[in-house]
């Protein structure tokens, strides 16, 4: 299945104003400064962002702007120490092109995760979920809300170590004739201006369903450290 994403632009306008006159005043001598204290302004705390769990709702608590990515060992060999390292699982095919980097396997599945940003027209502010949803709908467009299922992908900085959930909206396809069994994950961080993607497409649907866990215990999103 391919997806892509269009780039969206918005234009906005500027305005000039030209201050009014002001009447000649004669010269006042400056009065001394006065003590004032200074007033603290509480920083993000992007460590308690990254321990908590990335619900809809959460994604309000991250930095305006601050672009989320991805983190996978995927293209690693195998992590059991108790017999010789072989071949990675997974074979990589494009790396960060575009924000997109897609794998395959020798099974026939074939993975990609991908960011985008600048999805102004399809945030609406403060609601995640329907921000992702917009954003499911835009890249399928047949896609309808009741197909839509709830999932969670790790959150974690380090592919491959436990911690939180990021919550995603997910929607599956089962296999046919000529058709591979595919889901497509997404979630929408208003907030952060940040679109994340993965899709993961199998041969059949057992194989899709019994490779799913394998690659979550591969790819993460990472939380921004500011």
């Amino acid at each position: 299945m391919g997806l892509a994403i269009a780039a969206l632009a918005a234009l906005s306008g500027c305005s000039i104003a030209i201050p009014s006159s002001v009447p000649e005043t004669t010269a006042q001598p400056t009065p001394p400064p006065t003590y004032a204290p200074p007033t603290v302004v509480a920083g993000h705390d992007a460590a308690a962002v990254a321990a908590a769990p990335m619900t809809f709702a959460a994604g309000a608590t991250l930095s305006p702007g601050v672009a989320v990515e991805f983190s996978d060992i995927l293209g690693q060999p195998p992590q059991d120490y108790a017999q010789t390292p072989g071949p990675p699982d997974w074979k990589i095919l494009k790396k960060n092109v575009a924000g997109q980097t897609q794998y395959s396997n020798d099974a026939g599945c074939q993975l990609a995760h991908w960011t985008t940003t600048n999805q102004g027209p399809l945030i609406t502010q403060g609601d995640d979920k329907a921000s992702s949803t917009a954003l499911l709908k835009y890249l399928i467009p047949s896609v309808m809300d009741s197909t839509l299922t709830e999932a969670a992908l790790p959150w974690v900085a380090d592919a491959g170590k436990p911690g939180p959930t990021i919550a995603f909206l997910a929607f599956n396809t089962k296999a046919a004739k000529g058709v591979m069994a595919s889901t497509v994950w997404a979630r929408m961080l208003g907030t952060a201006d940040t679109g994340l993607l993965v899709t993961l497409a199998c041969p059949s649907d057992a194989l899709l369903a019994s490779t799913t866990p394998a690659v979550m215990e591969k790819l993460s999103v990472a939380p921004p450290s500011n």
